[in-house]
């Protein structure tokens, strides 16, 4: 199973797919060599710090998840679209996938599409929002994910019916009624809405801690909760999103330098604040990057940066370096899908915030 991350060639794949943002990260650590003289240091800081995050996510989930699906995966037959739209890529979500699948377009679209909108809201973004935001910014960054949703869906419809999905439609009905009960919760009850995504984020994260905790039990004690291989598996991938985050990172410090007046001229167009444009900008590389920003935007720039980051967060952070680790054919469909489907969520919300 997952041979592709014992493949050498996936490296060059990841080098000349990602070279712009490794040139970036390059910058940033010959910075960080010479004290800070160019002021990208810190940004690269900010990416390494990401390494442990990463890792307590991915060194969990990916772990136990492929080494528990080894023995069991017949328990999840036929359940790609609901398990895809729970889990990030990077938590194991697409290493379920490609465990109970052999069909590529299957394998893009769930355990990459899928997994990097859906699932990374669900399994990763909520769980840190719901924790940081207080009830004001809470209740404008939900509103946001349902504009968010409302733009992801024709996207991953049209993109269903492009790689030729058998019986598209009736397979990916849960996903639509997924969708349709968290938009339906919004309109009728927000507070209970609140509620069940809390206790969901919740229940997901306490089971990070578990599984990393049980990676380390093997990783010291020799125990049979995954094995060697795995572990050295997520070190790599893990290593290759934080550089993929420092590269994008340091790029979005000098684009918000260089480009000040244009950032200000979109923010105009939009009716936002400078904020909400960094904010915006931030979140290609990781939408954890525009949080501290969030309090400082206004009302119409929190919901806009909420719906774009559904979809659009990530494109060009720790995700992509997973994408292109595992899975390199499928990174033009990752960003292409990723960007289209942010764009139409901020433009639903900008029309509906008007």
């Amino acid at each position: 199973y997952s041979t592709a991350c014992n493949n050498l060639s996936l490296t060059t794949h990841l080098q000349k797919r990602s070279f712009i943002l490794l040139c970036f990260a390059a910058l940033g650590l010959f910075d960080k060599m010479f004290k800070n003289r160019l002021g990208l240091a810190t940004s690269f800081d900010r990416g390494i710090i990401t390494m442990g995050d990463f890792m307590m996510s991915v060194g969990g989930f990916y772990c136990i998840a492929i080494a528990f699906l080894n023995g069991h995966a017949t328990l999840f037959e036929n359940k790609e679209m609901i398990i895809s739209s729970l889990l990030a890529p990077d938590l194991g979500g697409y290493s379920i996938i490609e465990s109970m699948t052999h069909a590529d377009n299957i394998l893009i679209f769930c355990g990459v599409l899928l997994t990097s909108t859906l699932g990374c809201l669900i399994s990763f973004q909520l769980p840190i929002f719901l924790n940081e935001l207080d009830t004001d910014d809470l209740n404008h960054y939900l509103k946001g994910v349902v504009y968010g949703i409302l733009g992801l869906l024709p996207i991953l419809i049209g993109c269903g019916f492009l790689l030729h999905i058998d019986h598209f439609l009736i397979v990916f009905l849960p996903v639509i009624l997924i969708c349709a009960i968290l938009i339906g919760l919004f309109f009728i009850s927000f507070q209970t809405l609140i509620v069940v995504l809390t206790v969901f984020s919740k229940l997901v994260q306490m089971l990070g801690y578990i599984f990393f905790f049980l990676v380390c039990l093997t990783f010291f004690f020799n125990l049979n909760f995954t094995n060697a291989t795995l572990i050295n598996e997520a070190l790599r991938i893990v290593f290759q999103m934080s550089i993929i985050v420092c590269g994008s990172l340091v790029f979005c410090e000098i684009v918000l330098r260089k480009f000040s007046n244009q950032i200000e001229r979109v923010g105009q167009i939009l009716n936002i604040d400078k904020y909400s444009v960094m904010g915006i900008i931030l979140s290609f590389g990781t939408s954890i990057a525009m949080l501290p920003l969030f309090s400082k935007m206004n009302k119409k720039g929190k919901i806009i940066n909420a719906a774009f980051s559904l979809s659009g967060a990530f494109v060009f952070g720790g995700q992509l370096g997973f994408i292109a680790s595992v899975n390199p054919a499928s990174v033009t469909w990752f960003v292409v899908v990723k960007l289209v489907a942010g764009i139409l969520g901020l433009v639903i919300a900008n029309v509906m915030e008007e």
